[in-house]
């Protein structure tokens, strides 16, 4: 019966109100769910954009995202585009630009890579996830390993 309850009754809307119905837990394990939940949906929009959204980095101060917007638009879409900013506001020098589809995103990464914007030369690449880089970084310091390490080793101090 208490299936059938939830069955009939989650996700209905009452006084315009969506219901959640569902087993009684407690509070851990709604939070777990929900945090479930949560990483899905973004693993959902990251997928959706794979190979679509690029990496800037190398921006001068003084470029907005709309500017920077404008500047991507003549490759096609720009579905979102993104500045990262510090506590303060102020431009970290690096941001996001993402496309509708991934062979806009390789035009404009072809086309802007190296090209001086506000005086400085742009570095555009395909946005990874972060688990993508650190697994490409783990792999660059693991072959490079002997290289480094007799680097620091026979640094004159």
């Amino acid at each position: 019966a208490a299936a059938k309850a939830v069955e009939a009754l989650n996700g209905k809307k009452f006084d315009e109100k969506e219901w959640y119905v569902g087993k009684a837990l407690k509070k851990y394990e709604r939070e777990l769910e929900l945090k479930e939940k949560h990483e899905q949906s973004m693993k959902e929009t990251v997928d959706k954009f794979y190979g679509a959204n690029l990496y800037l980095k190398n921006l001068d101060d003084s470029v907005s995202d709309e500017k920077l917007s404008e500047l991507f638009s003549e490759f096609g879409t720009v579905t979102s585009c993104k500045i990262l900013r510090d506590q303060q506001g102020i431009s970290r020098g690096s941001g996001f630009v993402a496309f509708s589809t991934p062979e806009e995103a390789t035009r404009a990464l072809a086309a802007m890579n190296g090209k001086m914007v506000a005086g400085k030369p742009l570095y555009v690449a395909p946005a990874q996830k972060k688990e993508e880089r650190k697994a490409r970084l783990q792999v660059i310091l693991h072959n490079n390993g002997s290289t480094v390490n007799s680097m620091l080793y026979n640094t004159v101090w």
